[in-house]
């Protein structure tokens, strides 16, 4: 497998991390977000993503999947062990909603794209990102707080752990005041002792800026 991704893309992160904890090989082809207009512009790359977004996995067999959440729910399907979704249905639903937090309500209104289009309507991109991604982990950090296991659900890491850790980091990017989620941040603290998260961190992919 080869997984198309940037080293700083919260999307990318989130798949390097299952594919980790996994144990899947695979190789990571870097895509310059930024150079050159962006790389994921070029007719190369949109035909295997048309949205031109990272990341793409693309399988031995030549076919392209995109979307972090439908790859992340692919692996676990082509190998079920460890389990990135809880075995019950409801601690699974829940675990699908705070992904989704992250996913849905906080991720797209700071993607680059979107920053981009802020910036180009004379509007301050910073405050926008930091407003969206401040309510957002906020309000995670709330449903956070009703259990007090390792990780957002349960005592191993889930779909949900693996949206959080990234957009933290964004949020710092953004200088969110993170004081307000110490619940997240515990969480956060315990998914930096594995070594699946550790190789998926940004600092330590070869495309790191």
């Amino acid at each position: 497998m080869k997984l198309y991704g940037y080293w700083r893309s919260s999307c990318s992160w989130r798949v390097r991390i299952a594919l980790n904890l996994k144990e899947l090989e695979y190789t990571y082809v870097p895509v310059h977000l930024v150079k050159n207009g962006g790389e994921q512009h070029s007719p190369s790359y949109l035909a295997k993503n048309p949205q031109g977004q990272v990341p793409t996995l693309e399988l031995a067999s030549g076919v392209s999947l995109a979307q972090s959440i439908a790859i992340i729910e692919f692996i676990e399907e082509i190998k079920p062990n460890p389990s990135l979704f809880p075995a019950d249905r409801l601690e699974r639903a829940r675990a699908r909603q705070m992904a989704q937090i992250v996913n849905a309500g906080i991720q797209p209104l700071q993607n680059l794209s979107i920053l981009q289009h802020i910036e180009r309507l004379g509007q301050d991109k910073l405050d926008w990102g930091q407003h969206y991604i401040q309510k957002g982990l906020e309000d995670l950090n709330t449903l956070a707080i009703q259990s007090s296991t390792p990780f957002l659900i349960g005592s191993y890491p889930t779909v949900a752990d693996l949206c959080l850790v990234p957009q933290l980091y964004n949020a710092r990017r953004f200088k969110c005041n993170l004081e307000s989620v110490p619940r997240l941040l515990e969480i956060e603290h315990n998914c930096a002792q594995l070594e699946a998260f550790i190789n998926a961190h940004p600092d330590n992919q070869p495309d790191a800026q």
